[in-house]
């Protein structure tokens, strides 16, 4: 049986709509797109379930400026992904909250190690769309950093003073996904 990617895909090729070098990078595309909104859509059932959906929520939110940029650990296939994602935010969200208290003081400590791991790693690109430009490689990683930071400060400025969760869960975020940059500059 054929997706409806593959259907659409098939129907852009036989109407020569674009050139089948094109074609293949739009089914990525949107195979990536229909993934990650399977993904984004299960951590949401997830952590409502557990009454974090809010916290979940803004996590996901100062994570993808970051991520998009700086990249990070890729999987090939679905599951090991979903797993990845979901253990990352299990962390920031759930574990280390409620074993570590979180001071200012070690959060300015993971965000200054966070962000000089965000300048020396990202980006790290997936094996499916590699970098080869030195340009590009150089603008992503300065958005990287300039997310990174503008995170940091958002954090500091607001979630410190108005919801110790939230500035946790951030704090945590942040620190994995820089974290995650070492572990995905390893594997590759």
């Amino acid at each position: 049986m054929h997706s409806l990617i593959d259907l659409f895909a098939y129907k852009v090729y036989k109407e020569k709509i674009l050139p089948k070098s094109d074609i293949l990078k739009m089914k990525y595309a949107m195979n990536v797109i229909w993934n990650e909104i399977i993904k984004f859509a299960l951590l949401m059932i997830i952590f409502g379930l557990l009454n974090k959906l809010n916290l979940f929520l803004f996590c996901t939110t100062l994570l993808l400026p970051i991520r998009i940029f700086s990249g990070g650990v890729h999987f090939k296939r679905r599951i090991p992904c979903f797993i990845g994602s979901l253990s990352c935010f299990a962390l920031a969200i759930l574990i280390f909250p409620s074993i570590l208290n979180m001071t200012v003081k070690m959060a300015v400590i993971l965000m200054l190690i966070s962000i000089i791991i965000v300048y020396i790693y990202s980006p790290i690109s997936s094996s499916f769309r590699p970098i080869l430009n030195e340009k590009r490689k150089r603008v992503l990683n300065y958005l990287s950093v300039f997310f990174t930071l503008i995170c940091v400060f958002i954090l500091f400025k607001f979630a410190l003073l108005y919801n110790k969760a939230f500035f946790e869960c951030g704090i945590w975020t942040i620190s994995l996904q820089a974290f995650q940059l070492i572990i995905g500059k390893e594997l590759r």
